[in-house]
């Protein structure tokens, strides 16, 4: 049963990054193999409700791990640190990407998610609850830090990662040039981040 869910999540990931949210959940469960064309529902309930689970599966994990770097910060006396805090908010995404070559689409599912308009966009803490923590204190250390600076921040992040996750599928995009696009970005999120405020 579980294995089923799986399957059917890593489906719904890939076809969600690749077509969009307006693929159907029969094409998502024909996709992770299942002859009932009922399974996806079964399973899920409604699109929103997969597009729930896809959050709980891939972004739990990658919050614990966010909130993991802020205590390493803290415990080093690095929290007003804006490198360090750039890459707790971006190292968790960017090492799921360079460990799963092939193996996912979710920068892609994310920044599609992102750009979609797609009514779901759970906020709960087990998913935010680090990128909330990372917020606060950019804030406390770039006093004209604003939201709208933060927003086009995390999307800069996720769809460069999303164009990495891409490129990670070429067998000639090697390991090393993976992870020199990543530093690059975390070059520019400093750079975006840290910039003097737009003039009125």
């Amino acid at each position: 049963m579980e294995d089923t869910r799986i399957a059917i999540l890593l489906a719904a990931e890939r076809l969600f990054a690749d077509r969009g949210f307006s693929v159907s959940l029969r094409e998502i469960g024909a996709a992770a193999g299942q002859r009932n064309h009922s399974a996806v529902q079964y399973h899920f309930g409604t699109k929103e409700q997969l597009v729930e689970a896809l959050f709980e599966y891939r972004m739990v994990s990658r919050n614990r791990r966010r909130l993991e770097l802020i205590e390493q910060l803290r415990a080093a006396g690095r929290a007003a640190d804006v490198a360090a805090l750039t890459d707790a908010l971006a190292r968790p995404i960017a090492e799921h990407v360079l460990d799963n070559r092939g193996r996912s689409a979710y920068a892609r599912f994310s920044a599609r998610l992102m750009l979609s308009g797609f009514p779901v966009n759970p906020m709960s803490e087990a998913y935010t609850e680090g990128v909330a923590a990372v917020a606060e204190l950019l804030a406390r250390a770039l006093p004209g830090l604003t939201r709208e600076r933060m927003g086009i921040a995390s999307l800069h992040m996720v769809t460069v990662l999303a164009s990495v996750e891409t490129r990670m599928e070429d067998p000639a995009f090697s390991d090393e040039q993976a992870q020199a696009a990543v530093a690059d970005l975390m070059v520019t999120l400093v750079a975006m981040l840290a910039a003097p405020p737009a003039s009125a």
